[in-house]
This record gives C-alpha cells, structure tokens and sequence, in this order.
C-alpha cells in the first residue's frame, strides 16, 4: 500500500505545483520512493459536440503556449475547462462551457471516459463526453470567454476529422479519445 511521505507546496497559481514524495512497498519487501512535481489543480471536462444530420463536430482553436513552443503549432482541441465550485453537476459543467467557448446549446450528453490526462504530473481527472448540437444555431457573439481565452470555433465535416485521426494529426489528447470513440460507434 503507497503511504504519503509529504507534500510540499512549491508555486500558487491556476492551481498549485506541490513536491509529492510517495513510499510503496511491494508484496515481496521492496520499498521504493519517488518523489515528483505534481500540479493539483482540479477536475475538468471535454465535451465533443456532434451534429448527426449535418454530419459536423465543432472544435476549437487557440494558443497554447506548450504545443507553440514545441513545435510553432496552435492544435485543434475538443471544448473543455475546469469544473466550477457553482456547477451542479459535471453535465451542468459540460452545458456551461459548451455555451461560453462554441457559442451553443449540447443536448444528450453521453459520457465517454474519465480519465487522468497526465497521471505522472497533474492532479486531474478528464471527464469527457459526447454530445448533440444543431449545425447553424451557433451563437459566437454571445459566448462568454475567459479574459485570457481567444477562442476560434471551427465546425468540421466528419470526413475532416476522420482524415485528420486517419492521418495522426489530433496533437489534443481529449479531442483524440473522443474522436476515437465518435469512430468506435460509427457515427464519423
């Protein structure tokens, strides 16, 4: 059984980078000790938002600094964001960021995974969905964006994200298991 040694606060912000130092000893006597940087910044969700009679999925569009700096790339990524403390519930969560980033209504939310997006460096479980929406009715004026978000709403046929898998393109790990599971039930 893993026993906590100790946690370190290390950096305050968007959250809080913590030294974690673990000890597991292992059912024939070995003991042995990590210690690593952890973010612990909270749970989020994804949402994959699908039109099944106009046979399109709206992604987003924006810099992040890590994929930039690694390759010059902004990447498509599904609709995501924390959880917050006056969201009901995680669907409620998925509804509220669907409206704020893609500028539209979701409906018939089916949960696809909870997952930890990073386990060997962040303290977040992903829970991540798929959902219904109506190609036409976006409404891009009036989202409601985080002051340090500058989203582009990009809605894809389904044979674009089916080439860009096809092709290994997806850099987003959400928008990845996602599409996989949109092809998984056949409906790309």
């Amino acid at each position: 059984m893993p026993e906590l040694i100790r946690r370190t606060p290390l950096l305050k912000v968007k959250g809080q980078m913590e030294e974690v130092e673990v000890r597991v000893v292992h059912a024939d006597g070995r003991e042995h000790t990590t210690t690593d940087p952890v973010w612990v910044y909270g749970d989020s969700i994804a949402v994959l938002a699908y039109d099944p009679d106009a046979k399109t999925v709206l992604v987003i569009k924006q810099l992040r600094v890590a994929p930039f700096i690694m390759e010059e790339a902004i990447i498509l990524e599904a609709c995501a964001g924390g959880i917050e403390i006056s969201d009901l519930s995680i669907e409620e969560a998925c509804k509220r960021e669907a409206q704020e980033e893609l500028g539209c209504e979701i409906r018939h939310l089916e949960p696809v995974a909870n997952v930890y997006i990073n386990p060997a460096r962040l303290a977040e479980r992903a829970h991540l969905f798929l959902a219904q929406y109506t190609s036409g009715q976006l409404n891009l004026d009036g989202r409601n964006l985080d002051e340090d978000e500058d989203i582009e709403v990009i809605e894809l046929p389904f044979a674009q994200l089916r080439e860009l898998h096809t092709k290994q393109q997806i850099r987003c790990p959400r928008l990845l298991m996602l599409t996989q599971n949109l092809l998984l039930k056949d409906i790309v």
